[in-house]
């Protein structure tokens, strides 16, 4: 009966340690990342410390390589993506349920090598594990199928730890200013064609480009009967094609600064492969019709694309 008592205060006394020795821990983490925008900076050994077992709280880990020697792009634009979100840590009701750091290669390479990473920036979510025998676990933030946006971290460390992080995005004033020019620069266009846009379409100096000035033929029959809108040699040139090509050129253009400025402001990342795949086949099929129209004018050109 003693050993059973003696047994029994014993398990109650380590229990009571052990609750003591969590309960500072995350007192200690809460005031690190309080007093640093809720980032925990790591290294090997803080790392191994922060991921103890057990632990009644869940740590999101950035595997980055943010030091200038490595000159790791993609980790430069994430850094201040995941910070967005770690910011939200803040307006959790219960800040001691989860926490979020940032391990550089620089500081813990033997971690980096410890769970193989090869490459980064790399996105580990640790949920929380209560028993010190359990056998590690973590989730992976995919990347390639989630995109680097700050919004799709967040719903995904949401989704895992049954948590509402939200991401406030500053006021961007660049952003604001780029769209009141744009409007402005609009209205004026607009003004302008409305009131004298009559004569600029009908000026001699606008329609010399589409080389009108020379007067050559809109179209003409081919040998065989049939329409012929394509001149033989790179000397002549119809009306009717220099608009085709024109166009064709138009949307090349098009095409290229949608893929450089509009498609990456896309935050879904299922829309934005969808859009990058579009305009990539419209780019490839055009430029098959310019380099046709160009085998076309002279036959002995060696080049193809599609046709």
């Amino acid at each position: 009966m003693a050993l059973l008592t003696l047994l029994i205060t014993t398990t109650t006394t380590n229990a009571q340690t052990t609750g003591d020795i969590i309960a500072k821990k995350v007192s200690e983490l809460q005031a690190k990342a309080t007093k640093t925008k809720g980032i925990i900076e790591l290294d090997s050994l803080a790392f191994d410390d922060v991921l103890a077992k057990p632990r009644n709280y869940s740590m999101v880990v950035l595997f980055t390589a943010i030091s200038p020697e490595f000159q790791c792009v993609p980790c430069k634009n994430f850094d201040p993506e995941y910070r967005l979100v770690a910011a939200g840590w803040f307006r959790i009701p219960d800040k001691s349920q989860i926490f979020f750091g940032i391990l550089d290669f620089k500081a813990g390479q033997s971690v980096f090598q410890k769970f193989n990473m090869n490459s980064a920036p790399s996105l580990l979510y640790f949920p929380v594990s209560d028993s010190p025998e359990s056998s590690p676990s973590f989730d992976r933030y995919d990347f390639g199928k989630s995109g680097f946006q700050a919004e799709s971290f967040a719903n995904w460390v949401n989704a895992r730890s049954g948590l509402k992080i939200d991401v406030q995005r500053p006021f961007d004033f660049v952003a604001f200013s780029l769209k009141i020019m744009g409007f402005s620069g609009t209205v004026g266009l607009a003004h302008f064609l409305f009131t004298r846009g009559g004569k600029v379409i009908r000026s001699k100096y606008l329609w010399a480009a589409v080389s009108l000035i020379r007067h050559p033929p809109y179209s003409m029959p081919s040998r065989d009967g049939r329409p012929g809108f394509i001149a033989p040699g790179f000397q002549n040139q119809f009306g009717l094609e220099t608009q085709i090509v024109a166009i064709t050129y138009a949307v090349l253009c098009g095409g290229a600064i949608s893929l450089m400025s509009s498609i990456p402001r896309i935050e879904s990342p299922s829309k934005q492969r969808l859009a990058v795949i579009i305009w990539m086949g419209v780019i490839t099929v055009m430029y098959s019709v310019l380099i046709l129209f160009f085998r076309a004018k002279n036959p002995s050109y060696p080049f193809r694309l599609l046709f």
